[in-house]
């Protein structure tokens, strides 16, 4: 797959993106790739993880995919307590959300269970409703199966349900059944699926890290222990497979963004188009059709 046409009759080398998870942070996506469009870099394909995958299929399945992830609903988002504000009434708040998310998540799925349909509803206006396959470009999202512990890819099916499925957090959304899979966040398995990216037979790959490795406020309570140590988690693995891409887009979000701190979106996405447009030169540089090809490694679902 190569010659990708830019604005003005240009070409570059075909290229796929691989976007990450990270929560809010992952709108970073948004803004990255908006700022790549703009200076004719048209990606052939895009694979996505979690927030990544949201991000993806919208571009993929969505002609007005900036504005529908910019004005995304994000009321339905669970509540964490936050026992930092001052007052007697603030602080009972807080207790009656630690104690709700308690009951959700020793009796049920999750804080987020009660909002599934809700989340459907988002994904599903997002992805127009459309199959994976009715892209614009290939899109691929990539889910955890519970059962297995490994990584499972989707370049067909309903966009809602696998989309849904690449973000369902443990602890926050009930999994997602689908035949003889179990399937949640797909970053438990693979934050960062590079080899996915190469065997779509993009010429180079791009990947995008929202991560924040250190976080300067910490945890405050369970709920954010519990995201901040996935997060913490993950970081050799997603260091390992980063590396494996051609380049690296990392977002400086200017302060500590948790996970479900959806309300600083805006800033995400600002993030996302500040970091790509410093190194506009190293990715021409890159996508230079005279650079020579890379080899694509087999896919492994």
């Amino acid at each position: 797959m190569t010659g990708q046409v830019q604005p003005g009759g240009k070409t570059h080398k075909s290229f796929a993106l691989v976007f990450s998870g990270g929560g809010a942070r992952g709108l970073s996506h948004a803004g990255v790739l908006r700022a790549l469009i703009s200076r004719g870099f048209v990606p052939s394909a895009i694979v996505g993880v979690s927030m990544g995958a949201v991000a993806g299929a919208t571009y993929a399945l969505n002609d007005n995919w900036f504005d529908a992830l910019v004005d995304m609903d994000t009321s339905g988002f669970p509540a964490t307590p936050d026992f930092r504000l001052p007052g007697l009434v603030a602080r009972m708040r807080g207790l009656r959300t630690a104690l709700l998310a308690a009951r959700d998540m020793y009796f049920g799925w999750g804080v987020g269970a009660p909002t599934e349909s809700w989340g459907r509803s988002v994904l599903s206006g997002l992805t127009q409703g459309k199959n994976l396959e009715d892209g614009r470009i290939p899109v691929f999202v990539c889910a955890t199966d519970m059962l297995t512990g490994t990584r499972v890819v989707f370049g067909k099916g309903r966009a809602t349900d696998y989309v849904y499925a690449s973000a369902a957090l443990a602890g926050i959304l009930p999994p997602l059944v689908d035949g003889p899979h179990v399937l949640m966040d797909g970053a438990y398995a693979d934050i960062a699926p590079v080899d996915v990216a190469r065997a779509t037979g993009a010429e180079v790959v791009i990947a995008v890290d929202p991560s924040q490795r250190e976080n300067a406020v910490g945890p405050k309570n369970g709920m954010q222990a519990m995201l901040r140590s996935i997060e913490v988690c993950q970081y050799e693995h997603a260091r390992l497979r980063f590396d494996q891409a051609d380049l690296v887009i990392r977002p400086d979000f200017g302060r500590s963004i948790g996970t479900l701190e959806f309300g600083l979106k805006r800033r995400c996405i600002a993030a996302g188009a500040v970091a790509t447009r410093r190194i506009y030169a190293e990715i021409a540089e890159l996508l230079d059709p005279g650079q020579p090809k890379r080899p694509a490694d087999p896919l492994r679902g």
